[in-house]
């Protein structure tokens, strides 16, 4: 049994263990405000997401969470570079939590898994690396673009993410994209061959364009055209907690998605990667050696109960409402921030663009949205580049004085 023998701490020193272990658990999360940041980030509101989540350095088992949240409220700002010092700093803390470490695992015998320093699933870490690249992007910083695009395919690699995870196809498009742009032809062929297998029913080919079923690339110019328009698209909120243990997936209903330059049509944008279906897959796949260690800690945690109890009944009690009634529950920190849906659309144009719609028709016309899209607008070369989420003044020009204010 993992648990200290009850005469080596005797009746005060356990009861003293119950109420220190109680404690931490309920402040474990007093720093910021969590749900409340999420609250305000999805209402637009980045200022007081930034200040429910606080500005101080990250520490502690929950550092990575902060940072991915954090970093995702810059984004939404436009503020890409505060954005990448999280992202990366994240990136940095996950490497070294490589290393297992033993007091960790005793710990979550004790109390639960929240007692691990989070890491992040699979498709978190590479969806780090994304958002990133997303932002290096928008600063038009190509270079730094593709030392994520190279990471993005790292952490995508079987022996990386673990075999039986899935893959991402939008982020192996992104990188796909990166090294496209950044004179790497071989590796983006291959990585867009990779999209192309993990998507049964879209044709990407060898330089990165979209065929499937009832997607209309739009007459942008027609034959005329010698411009391209690459936009990266992220839609809806990540699944919460109550999806993921329920595993249900509301994204059956995936959005359709048009591209305008005023009210020219320019094509459509294909969804490649649904989060939801990531996350779910990854909660189904972990189940079982979740619910094992569950019960095997819930049965160790009953056997000291019971010991105690026939000591004391009144402590006996106290050890198994602090033990199991308070601390027992399965670990449900994850990245909430991320958007659901993942999307990109690759149009040929012609003429100048200063500036883009993205519609979302809805099931009926009045419940529809527009998105104005003002920046990211970045070029390189022929290729326009630019990526968009659904979320108030997201895509906005932010005015001098708010984007000092949220620095």
């Amino acid at each position: 049994m993992v648990f200290p023998r009850l005469h080596t701490i005797g009746r005060r020193g356990l009861s003293l263990l119950l109420s220190v272990l109680a404690v931490c658990l309920l402040s474990s999360c007093s720093g910021h405000d969590l749900p409340g940041a999420r609250q305000a980030f999805y209402q637009g509101n980045y200022q007081l997401a930034l200040e429910e989540l606080g500005q101080e350095e990250p520490e502690g088992k929950d550092a990575v969470l902060f940072l991915m949240e954090r970093g995702t409220v810059y984004q939404a700002a436009g503020l890409y570079e505060q954005s990448s010092m999280d992202f990366i700093e994240a990136g940095d803390i996950i490497d070294q939590l490589e290393t297992y470490s033993v007091s960790e695992g005793v710990g979550s015998w004790v109390v639960n898994d929240t007692v691990y320093s989070f890491e992040g699933a699979p498709f978190e870490q590479t969806l780090l690396h994304s958002m990133t690249a997303l932002n290096h992007l928008a600063g038009g910083n190509w270079e730094d673009g593709g030392v994520e695009a190279r990471r993005i395919i790292h952490s995508l690699r079987p022996d990386e993410r673990g075999e039986e995870y899935p893959d991402d196809p939008f982020s192996r498009y992104l990188a796909a994209f990166i090294l496209e742009m950044t004179g790497d032809s071989s590796n983006a062929e291959m990585q867009y061959g990779l999209v192309n297998e993990l998507l049964p029913d879209i044709s990407i080919d060898a330089q990165g364009h979209i065929s499937a079923a009832g997607l209309d690339k739009g007459m942008a110019g027609g034959s005329q055209a010698d411009r391209e328009l690459v936009c990266f698209i992220l839609l809806g909120h990540s699944p919460t907690a109550r999806e993921m243990r329920g595993r249900f997936d509301s994204s059956f209903y995936m959005p359709g998605i048009q591209i305008y330059a005023g009210n020219k049509y320019l094509g459509d944008a294909v969804i490649l990667t649904s989060i939801s279906r990531l996350a779910i897959s990854t909660w189904k796949l972990e189940a079982p050696a979740r619910i094992a260690k569950m019960a095997a800690r819930i049965a160790a945690k009953e056997a000291l109960a019971r010991s105690v109890e026939d000591q004391d009944a009144l402590l006996g009690a106290l050890t198994r409402i602090v033990l199991i009634g308070m601390l027992e529950g399965p670990d449900l920190r994850r990245w909430e921030t991320l958007p659901r849906w993942l999307a990109v659309a690759r149009i040929p144009y012609s003429g100048e663009l200063s500036g883009l719609e993205v519609h979302l028709p809805g099931t009926v016309p009045e419940r529809g949205q527009v998105i104005q899209v003002s920046r990211p607008l970045v070029k390189r070369g022929n290729v326009l580049f630019s990526f968009v989420r659904d979320l108030p003044g997201f895509n906005a020009e932010l005015p001098p004085a708010a984007s000092a204010t949220l620095k």
